[in-house]
């Protein structure tokens, strides 16, 4: 099968169209062109070399490739097929299928060419995971929730305190602010037992440590990062960080993962003004891993 992917240099949304068609090339041969959106979006944005180039399926995700997928469709085979990821503001109805995740329900009025995914579509792994290993993961500052980064390191100290003898990998993000990364870098001369992993200074291996990790530490800021880690075994906790609006669409995400037990999170509760107690709350044991990504793609083989 032949498709172009056209993608918008978004690495969360990239990272969701492979894990994609990661999966669907389990059951079928396929041959993907790749192609990074031109020009300057909105205005004038275009895609090279595809003039002449037949294609099965036109795919992308983020609004920058939402309306060349459409165009190019036009000049393709009358049953080239168009699918976009995640949310189009316009055009909806033109789209052969939309992956859309849950709580972007109230944006749709016609759910036809819609299935409707919960969190992000994230790669699913059902390895063992290693007891000696435990990782952490730091976004940095949002629309969601205020980033208190000393709050945030305190939390990091208590996590690591609860697994002494353990290897635990740290990593930052793009959206870890310098002063944050520097006081990550500072626990190396407190704990003997941690690896910092910065995203500014080359590869880190995050998702083969993930699938490892027996326990993971994660800011709260990162919808795709939380349902990576509930789409592997092991136990995973929120750190806690303050809401910015209760309505906000990823807190009651992350509200609704807590209130059902499907996450751990770490329980910060005052004991006088000046000293608070934390503590580890477990997700529900018998929770099964996420696996939208294997749902997406059935759908998606019965479409073409």
């Amino acid at each position: 099968m032949n498709i172009l992917w056209v993608k918008d240099n978004n690495i969360g949304h990239e990272k969701q169209v492979k894990n994609l068609l990661d999966e669907i090339s389990k059951k079928i041969d396929l041959n993907i062109d790749e192609r990074l959106v031109k020009g300057f979006f909105p205005f004038f944005t275009y895609l090279e070399n595809i003039e002449e180039k037949k294609y099965d399926l036109i795919i992308g995700a983020g609004h920058k490739t939402y309306s060349l997928i459409l165009n190019t469709k036009k000049n393709q085979k009358s049953d080239t097929k168009s699918v976009a990821i995640l949310s189009p503001t316009f055009n909806k109805d033109k789209f052969d299928l939309i992956c859309a995740p849950m709580h972007d329900r109230d944006k749709f009025k016609k759910t036809d060419n819609v299935i409707f995914f919960e969190g992000s579509i994230a790669k699913v792994s059902d390895s063992e995971t290693d007891e000696n290993t435990i990782l952490i993961a730091v976004g940095g500052k949002n629309k969601h929730y205020y980033f208190d980064e000393d709050y945030i390191i305190a939390q990091i100290n208590y996590f690591i305190s609860v697994h002494p003898n353990k290897n635990c990998y740290i990593y930052n993000s793009r959206r870890t602010p310098p002063s944050t990364n520097e006081k990550l870098k500072s626990l190396l001369d407190i704990h003997n037992n941690i690896k910092f992993f910065d995203f500014n200074h080359g590869s880190s291996d995050f998702e083969k440590t993930l699938k490892n990790a027996s326990s993971k530490l994660i800011t709260r800021d990162s919808v795709n990062m939380v349902f990576e880690s509930l789409s592997c075994k092991g136990k995973t906790y929120l750190m806690d960080m303050k809401k910015i609006r209760s309505s906000n669409k990823v807190v009651k995400v992350i509200d609704s993962l807590i209130e059902n037990k499907k996450i751990g999170f770490i329980d910060c509760s005052n004991i006088t003004d000046d000293i608070s107690k934390m503590k580890l709350q477990k997700q529900n044991i018998h929770n099964e891993i996420y696996a939208e990504v294997e749902k997406i793609s059935y759908k998606l083989l019965q479409l073409i």
